[in-house]
């Protein structure tokens, strides 16, 4: 049985004169051949003009190649020797030369096929021709000197179409010259790129990015003013949900006592946003003035560079890797030791700590304590104890005036809001005026290979037919890049993959990072990939952080069962928002 194209009921063909053809060809050819039916063109002819044409029936076989069918219906149709005519109920009516249509869209979609294939299908590389077929009539005669016996196929041929579709073909075929058999992937270009292209209308998501981009940032700095009227109290502990605009009110403070003439300093958990944020000031004409008196830093950066500049050996004792142990148990006491020796010029006068909920008890004794020139001086701490690394988060000693609670995602569109607090079965709080925004894009791969070939696929599709700058782009994993699926890919459409999200916001390419790397920055775009399982280093938090991480679109590509379900009730969540 051939395939059909398209593969409908024969009884539902605009043209009856149609239905008995298109079941010949199904039912008396193999499976190896194809028939597209009613095969529309239009391309320019001879000139600039476009020409359209349609073709009945088009036959395709690897090793036979194309032979196009001319369909012509009616109860009374005669060549004088030079015109064609169709009886009807108003007399004789000239119609087009039938074997003239034939040869004409053999012609078409050879040049098609030529075309759309690069020149790496040509006409001497494919065996060609056309035949007419007359469903109801018989003929008598000899056949017009433009054609043959055997590329006319009458109703008495019906019953063996098979029969008369080897002699049409056999009657184009130069056995001297023919042209070789098409290869399986030269044959699936011929039929899937070339007569029957996939055409898909999208929405580009780059031109909406920019918008929704723009509304978010808009929120954020409104939450900021309003927050500004706490900045009477001493110690304010803040706690809020992904997306509410922590780090960015977090640094609004900062910069806050810096203007005050307060030495302060900014610490962080993570290296990549103490970088970026830092950077963010130096490069502000506003905080000019001031920032000499801002110091940020990560946790880990700022106890090796007291214990640098006070001479102390910053290691562990055991001499061994700084593991857990050393960061929580040891690096406390070196702070102080460092403190003591450098006095009051390592001190600060204002600390405010941004993704509170990582830091041991032992670091924020050495802050409160050591670092804070004075025991009670003013402190602000952040934190989401959803994003906690520790699992349960380690509070300090610490009496805070005023504790504040920030409910409201201003970061995330409503639908990548409601996608991410699902993940965690968290109630999302969405601000209404936040931009709706896209579902959740989700991709399903069978295996870890596979899944690798759907997150390039979709890069390139993003920077290539979606306009999406690369800086607009983070691909977030559980492990840093040379350790993932994407270890040996260097760049993707020509744009660089690169690990620094310095040179990513430079514009240097598209970002590769983990989860717990990125926390606190955010991308306009995230695709989540290696979405394997749940472990010690990649946890359903981390999951969590991931899905916040994304302003406008969140991509997945999945293929462990344990993420496969947390992202499907994802999706299922991000659908739900209307």
């Amino acid at each position: 049985m051939a395939r059909m194209y398209p593969d409908v009921p024969a009884s539902d063909l605009e043209h009856a004169s149609e239905e008995p053809v298109y079941l010949a060809l199904r039912d008396q050819l193999g499976e190896d051949y194809a028939a597209l039916h009613s095969y529309p063109w239009l391309r320019p002819w001879r000139g600039d003009a476009l020409l359209e044409g349609e073709a009945d029936f088009v036959v395709l076989h690897p090793q036979r190649g194309i032979l196009v069918l001319e369909v012509k219906g009616g109860e009374d149709i005669r060549h004088d020797g030079r015109r064609w005519f169709r009886s009807t109920s108003s007399g004789p009516k000239e119609f087009q030369d039938p074997f003239v249509q034939a040869r004409r869209n053999m012609h078409a979609l050879l040049d098609i096929v030529r075309e759309r294939s690069g020149h790496r299908l040509a006409k001497e590389d494919l065996a060609r021709g056309y035949a007419v077929v007359f469903p109801h009539l018989d003929y008598e005669g000899l056949p017009p000197p433009h054609a043959d016996k055997a590329i006319i196929i009458s109703r008495k041929h019906l019953p063996m179409m098979a029969q008369a579709i080897d002699a049409a073909y056999r009657a184009w075929t130069d056995a001297a010259k023919a042209a070789k058999p098409l290869g399986h992937e030269q044959y699936r270009m011929l039929l899937h790129d070339c007569l029957m292209p996939k055409f898909r209308v999208f929405r580009p998501v780059g031109p909406d990015i920019s918008k929704a981009a723009e509304r978010l940032l808009e929120l954020t700095e409104t939450q900021a003013q309003v927050f500004e009227g706490l900045f009477v109290e001493h110690r304010v502990l803040v706690e809020g949900v992904a997306g509410s605009g922590k780090t960015f009110l977090a640094l609004h403070r900062a910069l806050a006592f810096a203007r005050e003439g307060k030495r302060t300093l900014f610490v962080c958990y993570n290296r990549e946003l103490a970088t970026w944020l830092r950077v963010q000031v130096e490069e502000d004409p506003t905080t000019s003035q001031f920032r000499e008196l801002v110091t940020i830093k990560n946790f880990h950066s700022l106890a090796a560079d007291l214990a640098r500049d006070a001479g102390i050996e910053f290691r562990p004792q055991d001499g061994g890797e700084p593991t857990d142990s050393f960061w929580n148990d040891e690096v406390p006491d070196l702070v102080e030791q460092a403190i003591l020796h450098l006095g009051e010029a390592a001190q600060y006068e204002a600390i405010v700590v941004d993704e509170a909920q990582d830091f041991c008890l032992g670091w924020w004794y050495a802050l409160t304590n050591s670092v804070l020139s004075q025991p009670d001086g003013p402190l602000y701490a952040f934190l989401d104890p959803h994003q906690s690394l520790r699992g349960k988060v380690q509070w300090p000693d610490v009496e805070f005036g005023g504790r504040f609670k920030l409910t409201i995602n201003c970061r995330n569109t409503q639908r990548i809001a409601a996608a991410s607090a699902s993940v965690l079965s968290l109630t999302p709080h969405i601000f209404k005026r936040a931009p709706l925004g896209t579902t959740l894009r989700v991709l399903r791969a069978g295996s870890d290979r596979q899944q690798k070939g759907l997150v390039l696929q979709e890069l390139r599709s993003l920077l290539q037919r979606e306009g999406v700058a690369p800086k607009q782009i983070a691909v977030i994993g559980p492990a840093a890049k040379d350790k993932g699926s994407l270890a040996d890919v260097r760049d993707v459409a020509g744009v660089p993959l690169v690990t620094s999200a310095l040179t990513w916001r430079a514009g240097g390419g598209v970002l590769v990072t983990t989860a717990r790397s990125f926390k606190g920055l955010e991308a306009e775009v995230v695709v989540l990939y290696d979405l394997g399982g749940f472990g010690t280093l990649f946890k359903r938090e981390d999951l969590y952080v991931s899905c916040t991480r994304a302003k406008v679109l969140l991509v997945a590509v999945v293929h462990g069962d344990q993420c496969r379900e947390a992202i499907a009730a994802a999706q299922v969540a991000s659908e739900a928002e209307r």
